[in-house]
């Protein structure tokens, strides 16, 4: 009995001791999904669509029902989160850029993998990329994929699962160097490869959880970001027919199965509560096919996309259901549970959060349109002021809209479906919304002038500080 008691106790004892605070560079896993709309899951009232591992993160952690995409379409968002900036300060030439785009994000940005590998963090994406891709306009520079900004490691996509070509499954680093130095391209034009479709989700699952495996005894930042719901959907046969909303449906809970399998992870290798994870999505649903019934990729359409009710439209848009999306964050025994966070928060304020949280800085050199919300969490330990939110819409090339406060102007109305709702908007005849009465946009209350000046100014000052910046691209070239 003594020996087997004293190797247990050293056992016991080795766990403690390599056991570190919750609060001491907690580990940060961000999951990203595509084109999901906010309300496509349980907790925001779907009453179809199953998604209990997600609740269960509600439950233990920090709710935001004001919660915001960086902007309304894939590449613009995504460089939003990993930056905490603004996509008009990138340079990039659209907010969805294509496989043969010249530009990429630029090497100058920081992302947050960078930051938090600055603070001895591992790092690793598993999932689409989106932020440019090696091509014959850029010389096929390895700078244009994700181990040049941060990332230690990646399996996934170069762009979004539905480009007839281009779209690439690729890892690294990899001595194989197709298609650029460091990399292994495992499948070329995956839109039409149902069955490697079919197994993403679970493929970028089975990565993260043998990442968390390896690097538990160190801090690390996973950045998950599944292809799904994107069209096309697929969902794997082990969740075809599982969901009363059909694929759609199948494909969100598939999701949410492999969010518990990431979760179990954690707790056991002991460090679930050492680990932030905060779940949300790039942009709204992709509601432009929402009257499809028969197209000659996606079949019947429209019950492939999913839902932004209660908000107006979906991707693409300045209305509300372009960018509302759930925002989701959970550290169980630090955040504490069924915590509902009533202030409005975006994507963009990911990045200044986890950096002062592992314990680094922001950079001093360019302007972040993000906020440290930590003390927007209830965590006593970290309580502080949060500046007010100020939140820019923009398109490709302009700005459209800006959110202060409880209030949104809009300058310029864009929807994909081409539905102004009986309104129209240009800078000299604004509307003006107040988003939490009125949280479907229907009652314009641009005679209330000074509210209305208010918002011009905050476009204005985005606009000054934009036009004094600049992007990389526009300072250094390239």
């Amino acid at each position: 009995m003594r020996p087997i008691f004293s190797a247990a106790l050293a056992a016991l004892l080795v766990s403690s001791a390599a056991a570190r605070p919750a609060l001491e560079k907690p580990n940060v896993i961000v999951i990203l999904l595509d084109d999901a709309g906010y309300g496509d899951f349980a907790h925001t009232g779907n009453p179809v669509i199953q998604t209990p591992n997600l609740t269960r993160m509600v439950r233990e952690g920090a709710n935001f029902p004001q919660f915001y995409s960086a902007a309304a379409a894939c590449t613009a968002s995504r460089y939003g989160l990993l930056t905490g900036r603004n996509h008009l300060r990138s340079g990039l030439p659209a907010w969805a850029i294509g496989p043969d785009t010249k530009r990429y994000i630029h090497p100058k940005e920081l992302t947050m993998a960078e930051g938090l590998k600055a603070q001895g963090y591992a790092t690793a994406i598993f999932g689409k990329w989106h932020l440019g891709t090696p091509n014959a306009a850029n010389g096929m520079t390895p700078e244009a994929l994700p181990l040049a900004h941060g990332f230690d490691r990646w399996i996934g996509t170069n762009v979004s699962n539905d480009y007839e070509s281009g779209a690439d499954l690729i890892q690294g680093p990899s001595d194989k160097n197709v298609p650029v130095a460091g990399y292994e391209a495992l499948e070329k034009d995956i839109d039409a490869n149902a069955a490697l479709q079919e197994g993403l989700t679970k493929r970028y699952a089975d990565a993260a959880v043998d990442f968390i495996r390896e690097k538990k005894d160190a801090p690390f930042f996973l950045y998950i970001t599944p292809n799904m719901p994107h069209l096309p959907v697929h969902a794997s046969a082990d969740f075809r027919g599982t969901s009363s909303r059909g694929l759609y449906g199948d494909a969100i809970q598939e999701i949410d199965a492999n969010l518990g399998r990431i979760r179990g992870a954690l707790k056991d290798a002991g460090i679930e509560k050492n680990t932030l994870l905060v779940f949300t999505s790039d942009n709204g649903p992709w509601i432009q096919f929402q009257d499809t019934a028969k197209h000659a990729r996606y079949d019947e359409a429209r019950l492939l996309v999913g839902s932004a009710l209660p908000f107006r439209d979906g991707k693409g848009s300045t209305w509300e259901g372009g960018q509302r999306v759930p925002g989701v964050w959970c550290w169980p025994g630090t955040i504490p549970e069924e915590t509902i966070v009533p202030l409005p928060a975006s994507t963009l304020d990911i990045l200044p959060t986890v950096l002062a949280l592992a314990g680094g800085k922001p950079p001093e050199d360019r302007t972040l349109d993000g906020r440290n919300i930590q003390g927007m969490l209830g965590i006593e330990a970290l309580q502080g002021l949060v500046r007010d939110f100020r939140f820019i819409y923009a398109d490709s090339k302009e700005v459209n809209a800006a959110r202060f406060g409880p209030w949104k102007i809009h300058t310029r109305i864009i929807s994909q479906t081409g539905n102004n709702h009986g309104f129209a908007a240009s800078p000299e005849k604004p509307l003006l919304f107040q988003v939490e009465q009125d949280f479907s946009e229907r009652i314009d209350r641009a005679a209330e002038g000074e509210k209305l000046k208010e918002g011009l100014e905050v476009i204005q000052a985005f606009k000054d500080s934009l036009a004094k910046e600049g992007s990389f691209w526009d300072t250094a070239g390239r």
